[in-house]
């Protein structure tokens, strides 16, 4: 299924000149950002489902309240 979308002039541009660099169409090029774009987000979201607050709340309290050493200061 093809769909078409409305993409400003400049960003098409920029594509489609790192098309050229990868030696693929504009429209293979702004597949496999978009079928990365949703991989990522999809991975996000699965790690963000395991967050436990009070695990991450228990392991803040295990972490010493001192100054830091001279070397970890900025």
């Amino acid at each position: 299924m093809s769909k078409s979308i409305t993409v400003p002039e400049d960003l098409y541009q920029r594509a489609a000149e790192l098309a050229v660099k990868d030696h693929v169409s504009v429209e293979e090029f702004w597949s496999a950002v978009f079928a990365n774009r949703l991989a990522s987000r999809e991975y996000i979201e699965s790690r963000a489902r395991l967050f436990n607050r009070k695990e991450f709340e228990g392991a803040l309290e295990k972490i010493p309240d001192v100054e830091p050493e001279d070397h970890d200061r900025l």
